[in-house]
């Protein structure tokens, strides 16, 4: 049922900067996670410094007869460093993730992410989306935000994005799924758009 994947995996940010926001800009990213360990993956910042794109190569779950029981959970999470002017706030808007599932009769798929700055007790999720096989292709799911995260005034700390994967067969213990970020030829994409606002007046 199974093949070997080469998995990839990119993060695309997208920014709209106010005219006094033109400075803001990725300076630099860093991983950790079952899905992601060190030397794992390779992430590349646009001259411009405002696109990041990051591949992994080991972002996967799976579950069935013979796996070993932890295989079956997976999360990476980033950190990216951002520099902007501390007179203004950003917050995450919008983020699509696009993968592939194989997942037989009764085996279940979960993708959930959460977001969240440094240092800040507020998060955006855990924003959850699941599938239950029968099913075998591409998936792509959008997180839609019910609560704004916006970082803190007069500082500029990490944003930090955790991804996790779980796929269960509990339901039909026979059967065997996977649920990756990407296949040997489709690159998934997570777009991000930031927005910005300026912070309040003393």
């Amino acid at each position: 049922m199974f093949l070997r994947w080469a998995f990839g995996f990119s993060s695309a940010f997208l920014f709209a900067f106010p005219a006094l926001a033109q400075s803001a800009r990725i300076e630099n990213f860093t991983y950790a996670g079952s899905g992601c360990p060190v030397g794992s993956a390779a992430g590349v910042i646009t001259p411009d410094q405002k696109a990041l794109t990051v591949i992994f190569d080991q972002f996967e779950a799976h579950t069935g007869p013979g796996t070993a029981r932890a295989a079956n959970r997976a999360f990476c999470q980033l950190a990216v460093d951002l520099r902007f002017d501390p007179g203004w706030q950003v917050a995450v808007f919008d983020a699509t993730y696009r993968g592939f599932a194989d997942l037989e009769g009764g085996v279940q798929g979960n993708h959930e992410t959460s977001y969240y700055f440094s240092g800040s007790p507020l998060t955006s999720g855990p924003l959850r989306w699941s599938m239950i096989g029968p099913f075998t292709s591409d998936f792509s799911r959008t997180d839609t935000f019910t609560t704004t995260v916006w970082s803190e005034c007069g500082t500029v700390r990490p944003l930090n994005i955790k991804t996790s994967l779980y796929v269960t067969n509990r339901l039909a213990p026979a059967n065997s799924g996977v649920l990756t970020n990407d296949t040997t030829d489709l690159q998934v994409r997570m777009e991000y758009g930031l927005m910005f606002r300026p912070c309040p007046g003393p």
